[in-house]
């Protein structure tokens, strides 16, 4: 991902620059020998130009090493550049802003897990990281080492890779004693005797691309997973002891029958200097065992810090509100999670806050969405003992000085290819005087040929087999060693939230009197929200390399703790958001409360005058006083006159 700056850092330091100043070191130091084999090349040249050539191609082989050495601890000395998208994603990152850098974490391989994963962890409290082992051997070592298991898979990779690789020899000694057995006892016939040099000779081969292998199979640049550990070499190294002394002696049965040999012959046999493969074993075995020692106490150390924790905090309720679903999901993607926010740097959203809306008749329907969001990570920086510490120093030096031990192997190729080719030189001019000789029954020149000659080339075979022993068993440390340098540490916060819900429209309405000047009618929503939110905080753990792709490898979950003050503070926010929110439209500002006074003012002076009111209630008042009084009077004059009709008629 791209180098991305900001004023803020992350806190990461480098972590290489005491292993990058030792290589360095290292790499200076067989410069060096490189450079003192090129400047022999001036008082070689005027006795032998053939010698002169093969001290300056061997100086230089050995000088562009030891640059290309210097220079890559000089490189992890330099500064270490981490931007601010740093550590890489445990999923496919789905923020917006993060685009351009999910998409160079999906196009590397560096996304550890899917969103589905890590729903799953969080809702079955379990840990996807810790798969089991691959392999007979796989499990073989992880049967002996329990804890191994909940540690980073480089590091469980190179348990497998020390352990196989130690069984193998452990094996490959087995088998060279069946193959002692089987050639001591007769079985091979005549050809005991040279069975053993010829296997040794295998066996040691074998053992050292063995070693080889399992030096290069723990590099970081190729690690990404935990290897499968079978056991098919040691089936292959068990059969061949068996074979092999089988093979041997029926061809040696089959030489002797068909060829016949005089006694000059095996006079001159006889004065071949055969190569011993029991000190190049015994030396592997040796430096084998102080690597295994090395790692198996570093290893030991690290699985003493690891946690297994797998636990969660929840919450579960259902929620009567008057607010739309929406304004649920923005809230908290937008403000509450937003608040825990890792100096400002966007948070790393695994599952969108999508939700999906099924609107029903009459203004109702449900809703669902789902969240799965991380915090940034935040550098945690482990205290480590300091026996761990000096382990580890101890480690990368004793690598470098192999590697350096091997360089002046390297450099004695020179002197040892120089008598070589005089040795080729004085064989191809007294050939023919030799082979003449030996036709007259003088058979001692020619012996002394042999005895030479095979002695170069065992001194030969025995520099070079000491040369990769060495070689292998420091770049093996360098590689183990290096993963020890390389894990770093990070806290975040790991939630996901599921929401589920109905809602119905309703509308209220306000200032509806004829006398109201204003009116504010709302729709409001009523949901029945249930909310399913499960939380922890996550430890994980991911390899920093020197470069550009510095902090970029896979990282992955080592634990899971519960976080219950932090999903009870996440919890509140969203419930203050839920009481503060206004259901009925008004004034959000004292303009335009003013402005509303006004226009009330002027209603009330329109519409009525309270002088005016009070006259016409007089006016109606008087007026029914004299109805009442008309009344009266009338009746008064109907009851006069029916009183004098009465009279008359008397």
């Amino acid at each position: 991902m791209a180098y991305d700056f900001g004023s803020k850092g992350l806190g990461i330091g480098n972590p290489f620059k005491q292993e990058g100043m030792i290589r360095t070191i290292g790499g200076v130091a067989i410069a060096s020998i490189g450079i003192y084999s090129i400047f022999n090349v001036t008082d070689i040249i005027e006795q032998d130009m053939t010698k002169a050539w093969v001290y300056a191609v061997v100086g230089l082989i050995l000088l562009i090493a030891g640059f290309k050495r210097a220079g890559s601890g000089l490189f992890q000395l330099f500064k270490f550049f981490v931007g601010r998208s740093v550590p890489s994603s445990l999923a496919y990152n789905l923020t917006k802003s993060e685009t351009e850098n999910a998409n160079l974490e999906r196009k590397e391989s560096v996304l550890a897990y899917k969103s589905a994963t890590l729903e799953s962890m969080l809702m079955g409290r379990k840990n996807a990281t810790f798969t089991e082992p691959l392999g007979w051997m796989g499990r073989f070592v992880h049967s002996i080492f329990p804890k191994l298991i909940f540690l980073p898979y480089p590091i469980r990779n190179i348990s497998q890779e020390i352990v196989s690789v130690l069984a193998t020899t452990i094996i490959a000694f087995v088998a060279f004693g069946l193959t002692y057995f089987v050639s001591s006892s007769g079985l091979a016939g005549q050809a005991g005797h040279i069975i053993m040099p010829v296997f040794s000779l295998f066996i040691l081969i074998y053992l050292i691309a063995a070693w080889r292998n399992a030096a290069s199979a723990v590099s970081l640049d190729k690690v990404k997973q935990l290897n499968s550990a079978g056991a098919a070499s040691v089936a292959k190294i068990i059969t061949f002891s068996i074979l092999f002394p089988v093979a041997i002696g029926g061809g040696y049965h089959y030489v002797n029958q068909n060829i016949n040999q005089d006694a000059e012959f095996y006079q001159v046999i006889d004065k071949v200097n055969l190569f011993s493969a029991w000190p190049s074993l015994l030396t592997l075995l040796a430096l084998g065992v102080v690597t295994a020692t090395i790692v198996f106490y570093l290893v030991g150390t690290r699985s003493k810090q690891s946690t297994t924790n797998t636990e969660v905090s929840e919450y579960r309720e259902n929620l009567q509100e008057s607010v739309h679903p929406n304004e649920i999901f923005i809230n908290i993607e937008n403000i509450v999670l937003a608040n825990r926010r890792y100096k400002e740097i966007p948070n790393r959203t695994y599952m969108n806050f999508d939700p999906v809306l099924e609107e029903q008749s009459q203004g109702k329907g449900s809703f669902s969405g789902e969240l799965l969001i991380e915090t940034q990570p935040e550098f945690t920086s482990t205290a480590q003992p300091s026996s761990y510490k000096i382990a580890r120093l101890i480690s990368t030096i004793l690598a470098q000085v192999l590697i350096v031990i091997g360089a002046l192997l390297f450099f004695s190729f020179a002197a040892k290819i120089s008598a070589g080719i005089e040795s080729f030189q004085y064989v191809t001019s007294n050939i023919d005087s030799v082979y003449r000789a030996a036709n007259n029954g003088q058979i001692a020149p020619l012996q002394n040929l042999i005895a030479d000659t095979s002695g170069l080339i065992v001194a030969f075979v025995s520099t070079l087999f000491f040369w990769q022993i060495v070689t292998t068993i420091g770049r093996m440390l360098e590689n183990f060693s290096h993963i020890f340098w390389a894990e770093l540490q990070f806290d975040s916060l790991l939630m996901y939230m599921k929401t589920e819900g109905t809602f119905a429209e309703s509308k209220i309405s306000t200032g509806m009197s004829i006398h109201d000047s204003t009116r504010s009618e709302n729709i409001i929503v009523k949901s029945s929200i249930t909310p399913w939110v499960v939380s922890s905080r996550i430890s994980s753990s991911t390899f920093a390399t020197s470069g550009a792709r510095n902090v970029e490898m896979p990282r992955y979950v080592m634990s899971m703790s519960k976080n219950d003050d932090e999903l009870k503070g996440i919890v509140g926010e969203i419930k203050a958001f839920l009481r503060a929110r206004e259901n009925i439209a008004g004034f959000s500002n004292t303009a335009d409360l003013q402005h509303a006074e006004n226009i009330l003012k002027v209603n009330n002076a329109s519409r009525y005058n309270s002088n005016q009111i009070t006259n016409a209630d007089d006016e109606a008042a008087g007026f029914l006083r004299n109805e009442q009084e008309s009344d009266e009077q009338v009746t008064d004059q109907v009851t006069d006159q029916s009183t004098s009709a009465s009279e008359k008629v008397t």
